[in-house]
């Protein structure tokens, strides 16, 4: 794989014009990449293939033998986020290590809503929704809509209703979804290009029509359902710390926690000899693994982190279909299991099409 050369100056010298369609369709991920480190040549030969594999049609008729230019830096200084459940995550993520992710991985998405709730909610919400939790309630985060992954085609709409927002719901495959609790919903808003997001309180919550969807995952611990109906929510539920890409914020601070989590539940299950790692497979997680704990332990949040989290979400995909694919994880459930990561927080689809989005033909 050819790739840059980082100067002295933390400059990048242009990239070696690529040789093949699939290298060139990768250098928006491994540019990405390359922020945490030269990416191992087995790992760069799986993103190399799934970049070819993810090609839309859009994609392949824009797609030209010109290399795509580094990204450039922003200028504006990263943003520092204290969230309070830091030291309990790296808490839950060695315990990940020693026993597997089944056994923690309630808790662990526990500590993603704390982060979500520290960083992103106001001080009257964090209090209100801090109290709905301790009293035994749970979070259902809703994201992914049944009528598709681009927004504009989502049929979870909120529309202002007097001092309020009429809150039309149609979400699938939520964790726990079926199940009674609060919830944060994303829902299209007319005239916005971001979703926002509305906190929906256990007693609205337990109005809306909820279905289980498919069987359980990770030894029966995690249950998706699907959720549809109106509640009314007040101006004052409305997500609003953090502006408008509140939303992408919060994913792109979680994503990293998740990926660890996820390499350490591969390094698990190779130590009980259901899964195996060849030396390309070892480099690739332990290159992931690596770069994840960087980005947490960074604590700030830049505009360019976004697409360096994706890239790192979609190696972390890649990696995984990897391994069930090519014969390395032996157990079905084991196999089901890490699929079903590759789909959560983030497919390797939107992450690409992201990625691509922002990436720049060399001189153009």
């Amino acid at each position: 794989m050819h790739t840059t050369t980082p100067l002295a100056d933390g400059a990048t010298a242009p990239a070696t014009q690529a040789t093949s369609l699939p290298e060139l369709a990768a250098q928006p991920v491994l540019q990405r990449l390359r922020s945490y480190g030269e990416a191992p040549a087995g790992l760069a030969a799986i993103v190399a293939r799934a970049s070819a594999r993810l090609l839309d049609s859009d994609m392949l008729i824009r797609q030209t033998a010109q290399p795509f230019a580094a990204p450039e830096a922003s200028a504006h200084a990263p943003v520092p986020l204290e969230h309070r459940e830091h030291a309990l995550s790296e808490s839950i993520l060695g315990q990940i290590r020693r026993d597997g992710l089944a056994p923690h991985y309630k808790p662990f998405m526990r500590t993603f809503a704390r982060i979500l709730f520290s960083l992103f909610l106001t001080p009257d919400q964090y209090d209100r929704a801090c109290a709905c939790i301790d009293s035994g309630n749970n979070l259902r985060f809703l994201m992914s809509d049944a009528g598709g992954p681009t927004l504009g085609s989502w049929r979870t709409v909120a529309q202002p209703d007097g001092d309020g927002f009429k809150l039309r719901i149609d979400k699938v495959w939520g964790m726990y979804a079926n199940l009674d609790g609060m919830a944060i919903v994303a829902a299209r808003t007319p005239g916005s290009f971001f979703p926002s997001a509305f906190l929906v309180w256990p007693e609205q919550y337990a109005t809306l029509q909820r279905s289980l969807c498919g069987d359980s995952f990770l030894d029966d611990v995690v249950q998706l359902g699907n959720v549809r109906g109106e509640v009314t929510v007040a101006a004052a539920d409305k997500l609003k710390a953090g502006g408008p890409a509140a939303l992408n914020k919060y994913l792109t601070t979680v994503r990293p926690y998740l990926v660890r989590a996820l390499m350490a539940h591969v390094e698990w299950l190779h130590g009980r000899g259901r899964l195996r790692l060849g030396e390309d497979e070892r480099a690739a997680r332990d290159f992931i693994a690596a770069a994840a704990r960087a980005k947490t332990q960074t604590g700030t949040y830049a505009a360019e982190d976004v697409h360096k989290v994706l890239a790192l979400k979609f190696a972390s995909n890649e990696l995984l279909l990897h391994l069930a694919s090519s014969g390395a994880v032996e157990r079905f459930a084991d196999q089901r299991d890490l699929l079903a990561f590759t789909k959560m927080e983030g497919s390797s689809y939107r992450c690409y099409h992201e990625l691509r989005a922002a990436a720049r033909a060399q001189n153009a």
